[in-house]
């Protein structure tokens, strides 16, 4: 594990979980990212350690950061980087 901080919006995106770094920074403007269980900033510093929580139309997807990551992450490599602590369907929405 490393001390390396990035931001969040650049986390999302490099991990997979969002399809761009736009994408990230809009989610996170519409409060539907949470870090630590606040609101969170597309600007925020990531570290290993932290929980995330997205919102998406359907789902609730919930991860801790064991690694934050750096460039060029095979979508394989990427996925070794985070725990998925809940992941769930939402109904209804």
């Amino acid at each position: 594990m490393t001390d390396r901080t990035e931001r969040l919006d650049i986390v999302l995106n490099r991990l997979c979980l969002t399809r761009s770094r736009s994408e990230a920074k809009n989610a996170c403007e519409v409060g539907a990212v949470l870090v630590g269980g606040r609101p969170a900033r597309a600007s925020q510093s990531v570290v290993p350690g932290d929980q995330i929580a997205l919102r998406f139309k359907n789902r609730l997807l919930e991860i801790r950061i064991l690694e934050v990551p750096g460039k060029s992450l095979s979508k394989k490599a990427a996925r070794e980087l985070f725990e998925v602590v809940r992941d769930e369907r939402l109904e209804g929405r």
